[in-house]
């Protein structure tokens, strides 16, 4: 990956495929068609009847989250969506996790990757059209205006706004700290999250609310009290004003796969792409 390119979050078990490219559509549709909300019952009649891309645009995608081969959630990431005045594009829709995935902030990994694909197709912003208040805040969106749909009711519509970071004046910094959270102990407000990597902070330093820098350590063959090494990384997070910096004591890169699959642990509760 080139410096400074971004990239999601994943773990095993975990990931978000393409329905449009799968093999074997009609399973994945018969598991779209259990939702118990209407507008998934609505999707499900779309790609049953041939009607998705004729409505939501030719170049419209439906992602499917999955967790161990199950399917947890969908969402859409498409050219239009039920608002059509404005010219607006593109959308997240029929944002949907089934109730057993719920509580681990898996919407936000169906937004996560909407997001990665308006960033890599050249677009400012991802919108999203919604009844709810106080939901897609949780996720980095925020407000932009109230707007008819085509039922001719108002819908709150939301932005999540791209952005492109600029770390080079942090990656490859030499740093050294204190190691609050050593690999293998647990979270002090979630003892069911072990933490399988040493995080810590970079001593003397504060970031624009005046807290320490906090770093996630990879390579250490052992616990550690304290560290000293390079950054290779940087985890911006997109709904939160924290980035976690990657902290090699040895200088060594590791692969962006094994950096996001160690710092999962805590960052599948956030949005957020990596920076190397």
């Amino acid at each position: 990956m080139n410096r400074n390119e971004p990239s999601g979050c994943a773990a095993p078990g975990i990931g978000i495929l393409d329905y449009f490219a799968l093999d074997r559509q009609d399973l994945w549709l018969e598991e779209i068609g259990k939702s118990d909300w209407g507008a998934g019952q609505y999707l499900y009649r779309l790609l049953k009847d041939g009607q998705f891309h004729p409505l939501l645009g030719k170049r419209s995608r439906l992602l499917l989250l999955t967790e161990s081969d199950r399917l947890a959630g969908f969402c859409t990431y498409a050219e239009r969506d039920e608002i059509l005045e404005g010219g607006l594009t593109p959308w997240a829709g029929f944002v949907y996790v089934f109730p057993q995935f719920r509580g681990r902030r898996r919407t936000g990994k169906l937004l996560e990757h909407v997001y990665r694909l308006a960033k890599a197709d050249g677009f400012p912003c991802v919108y999203i059209s919604t009844d709810h208040t106080g939901l897609y805040e949780k996720y980095g969106c925020t407000f932009f205006r109230t707007m008819r749909n085509v039922h001719g009711q108002e819908s709150r519509i939301y932005r999540l706004q791209i952005v492109n970071m600029d770390y080079s004046g942090i990656l490859g910094m030499q740093v050294s700290g204190t190691v609050d959270r050593p690999a293998g102990s647990t979270h002090p407000c979630l003892p069911d999250l072990p933490c399988p990597v040493s995080c810590g902070y970079i001593g003397g330093s504060a970031d624009a609310d005046g807290k320490k820098q906090d770093v996630y350590i990879l390579g250490a063959d052992q616990p550690l009290q304290t560290f000293a090494g390079t950054v290779t990384g940087v985890w911006h997070r997109l709904n939160d004003c924290r980035d976690q910096w990657i902290v090699s004591p040895d200088g060594r890169r590791h692969p962006e796969k094994d950096i996001l699959q160690a710092i999962w642990f805590q960052e599948q509760y956030f949005m957020g792409e990596l920076y190397t």
